[in-house]
């Protein structure tokens, strides 16, 4: 959740003082050799005359087909069925190529990022993965002093929510993590924001200010799992988006900043947690 970074996702460029941060996302994109998860057709049933034919054998189980390349082409966004996007449930997360495919078609992967890069070091941390178990996105994030970290989705194609209010997920932290007076944002990627030298490319020219994705207000995370519901009115961003942006939504990712001192004179303070979220849909 944030109002910017660079991994690739300038994944790390920052902007801003106080904890008010700008970057580039990196993208874990795993390919995969094929989306194409589909169950097998049954064989036809034969006879002969006369007799009664034999039944065919049952197709085999399977996912819905996504494309395989990933074009972001938001002239013809694709809009999700019942707005929904991910739940990382087996019928839509594939471990094996580390990609997720809902029944619309949408594909996608997840990644992970942390910054800013300090006289060649980078003091903040990231992970990442999918919990099959569970079923759900995990994020462990250590933001240092004056830096971030953050993770989320990224998706194949532009998805356009402009006949939504909102986005809704789940969130929660694991028992030993701290949030200190950090922030903790959800960061809607647009197409407009998103560099063209990234693969695959957006529509912001590199040379330039790029990164200043939505950011929602931040939210205080805790153990029992929470519903977050964030109308798009909620969201803010320093970048001017010439088209409104959710029509050009091509990724999703939450981010922790450091907070602000506690103390007058004092260093921006770091926070630790490991998070969960999940239910990811459009409203």
């Amino acid at each position: 959740m944030r109002n910017s970074v660079a991994k690739v996702v300038r994944l790390s460029a920052l902007v801003g003082a106080g904890g008010a941060l700008s970057f580039a996302v990196f993208f874990a994109n795993c390919g995969g050799e094929s989306g194409q998860r589909t169950g097998s057709a049954g064989t036809s049933g034969s006879g002969v005359a006369g007799t009664t034919g034999t039944g065919g054998a049952a197709g085999t189980g399977g996912r819905v087909a996504c494309p395989t390349d990933a074009v972001l082409n938001c002239s013809t966004a694709i809009t999700l069925g019942g707005g929904h996007v991910i739940t990382f449930s087996p019928d839509e997360w594939s471990p094996t190529d580390g990609k997720y495919c809902n029944a619309s078609g949408l594909r996608g992967s997840v990644f992970s990022y942390s910054g800013p890069t300090v006289d060649g070091g980078n003091l903040s941390s990231n992970s990442h993965g999918v919990d099959a178990a569970a079923g759900n996105f995990r994020l462990t994030l250590m933001a240092s002093s004056a830096g971030y970290a953050g993770g989320g989705v990224s998706f194949d194609r532009c998805v356009t929510a402009a006949a939504s209010t909102g986005i809704r997920y789940t969130v929660s932290l694991a028992p030993g993590g701290d949030q200190m007076n950090c922030t903790f944002k959800l960061q809607l990627q647009t197409f407009e924001q998103r560099p063209t030298n990234q693969s695959p490319g957006g529509g912001c020219d590199p040379a330039g200010s790029c990164y200043g994705f939505p950011a929602s207000p931040s939210v205080t995370l805790t153990e029992t799992p929470q519903t977050i519901t964030v109308p798009w009115a909620n969201f803010t961003t320093g970048a001017t988006h010439a088209a409104p942006f959710m029509g050009q939504i091509v990724g999703l990712q939450w981010q922790l900043e450091s907070g602000a001192p506690l103390e007058d004179g004092g260093a921006q303070t770091a926070c630790s947690v490991e998070v969960r979220v999940d239910d990811i849909d459009f409203i």
